[in-house]
């Protein structure tokens, strides 16, 4: 899997960060049905507003079993 890294911007108060592994940070924007996925250095791998892509992706990053099912 190619990763493109990019800076983050904006208040990261309006994310919810609702997994962390091996470094990396799923999380959901507040308001708005987004999901991003940030490295160690919370620079963001993954942007998007499908849940089970997000966090398959999430999954795959993290050398973890893919997940099937609604958040």
């Amino acid at each position: 899997m190619q990763i493109t890294r990019v800076r983050t911007h904006g208040d990261p108060s309006l994310w919810n960060t609702l997994d962390v592994r091996k470094g990396y940070k799923f999380q959901q924007h507040e308001f708005a049905e987004h999901y991003r996925i940030l490295d160690a250095n919370n620079l963001r791998v993954h942007m998007g507003v499908d849940s089970n892509s997000a966090r398959n992706t999430f999954l795959e990053l993290t050398n973890e079993e893919l997940w099937i099912g609604n958040m």
